[in-house]
């Protein structure tokens, strides 16, 4: 029988870096998507989640888990019980922002032995079915975790990995000032295997009183160190765009209106 693919979206952060603003940036309207109105297409704005969440219902999640945090409730009235999005949706709330395996614990009793999807709300990433390539080949490959990576420019701002010629991951590294490596990690697919070891992560942190963010990377580099097959699928002719930020918000606002603008217009 085959495993049950979960997402996980993760939207508790209050997005400061972004500035004011005026809701939940996973909700900002970034492009635009067709609408059939009584037998004419029209084009309405498109949230930017709304890309991770079709990113994952095309690779075949039959469920996704979105972990709100405070003042997020937009969210949930935004995307409801997932129906209108081909998609079952439900809802977890992170009480202390203390770091991304916190966060995507919290689903933890109800993945029974699912293969995971993970991606950031506030992303765009292209080719738009990166996820159903990712899974295709973690599946083919029997990995533990398998890592979407993208080239960028700017190390500082994302975890990094350093990849073998066999597509290993040797080391993960989160935002160096300085570093030879190129390529960004964006997406992931873990197996329940992993599941289960970032239970054992985040039980161990809570148990040691930890009160620091902790990042991803780290659990990454842990399961590498205990030998699990940690490998990265490179996306050579692909992007990966973020709007943490006003100046991310920017380009990625000046990517889709050059290279996705409304038909016809």
């Amino acid at each position: 029988m085959a495993a049950k693919i979960v997402g996980i979206c993760p939207a508790a952060g209050q997005g400061r870096r972004l500035g004011p603003v005026p809701g939940c940036k996973e909700l900002f309207p970034v492009g635009f998507q067709a609408y059939d109105v009584g037998g004419q297409t029209a084009y309405y704005p498109k949230a930017i989640s709304q890309y991770l969440i079709e990113g994952m219902v095309d690779a075949g999640a039959q469920e996704v888990f979105i972990i709100l945090g405070q003042g997020k409730h937009d969210i949930m009235n935004f995307y409801g019980d997932g129906g209108r999005f081909g998609v079952r949706i439900a809802y977890l709330y992170q009480e202390q922002l203390n770091g991304m395996p916190f966060a995507l614990d919290l689903p933890y009793e109800w993945l029974d032995d699912s293969i995971t999807l993970f991606g950031m709300p506030d992303t765009l990433i292209e080719p738009s079915d990166a996820f159903a390539r990712l899974l295709a080949a973690h599946i083919d490959r029997e990995d533990d975790v398998t890592l979407g990576l993208f080239k960028t420019s700017r190390p500082q701002k994302f975890g990094m990995v350093e990849l073998d010629q066999e597509h290993n991951i040797v080391y993960c590294i989160d935002k160096p000032d300085r570093t030879h490596l190129d390529y960004l990690w964006g997406l992931a697919v873990w197996n329940y295997r992993f599941t289960q070891l970032l239970h054992e992560f985040v039980s161990q942190s809570s148990a040691q009183g930890v009160t620091s963010e902790v990042v991803l990377s780290t659990v990454f580099s842990r399961a590498i160190a205990l030998n699990f097959k940690v490998r990265g699928v490179p996306f050579e002719d692909g992007f990966y765009f973020d709007i943490g930020t006003a100046d991310d918000l920017w380009l990625t606002m000046t990517h889709i209106l050059k290279n996705k603008p409304i038909p016809g217009k």
